[in-house]
């Protein structure tokens, strides 16, 4: 019996799609970096992008992780497919989220250093004046 690994099934399943590894990456919410990872066996996914793997792939999570002797994917599961697509949903906004605080707090930091130097020539005008 050849042993699969995960890498070596996650690869399969997403070149049986049809996909590349930078679409796949895309439709999970990861970087393409973190999906040749998993597919060179580096690293393994968490269990949220699990998720979202086994329903992009349309295969059954449980094959992901431990395969079967003859690599048949089971049956995929709608609720899996669909908690997929709004876990990347969730994933891409909490990326935007954070994405927004930083600009928030670099804009800001702009317009108190705008406003410190409206006030600093203000108060040279006014000394100039005297």
């Amino acid at each position: 019996m050849t042993y699969i690994t995960m890498g070596e099934r996650i690869e399969a399943a997403r070149k049986s799609k049809g996909l590349s590894a930078s679409q796949l990456a895309r439709r999970v919410g990861v970087k393409v970096s973190t999906m040749n990872n998993w597919e060179s066996d580096r690293s393994e996914p968490r269990a949220n992008k699990l998720v979202a793997l086994a329903g992009v792939l349309s295969v059954n999570m449980i094959w992901l992780l431990e395969g079967s002797e003859d690599n048949t994917s089971l049956p995929p599961n709608v609720e899996v497919i669909e908690t997929a697509d709004l876990q990347s949903k969730i994933t891409r906004l909490q990326s935007m989220h954070e994405r927004m605080v930083q600009l928030l707090f670099e804009i800001s930091s702009e317009v108190n250093r705008v406003q410190r130097g409206i006030k600093d020539d203000q108060a040279e005008q006014d000394a100039a004046q005297l």
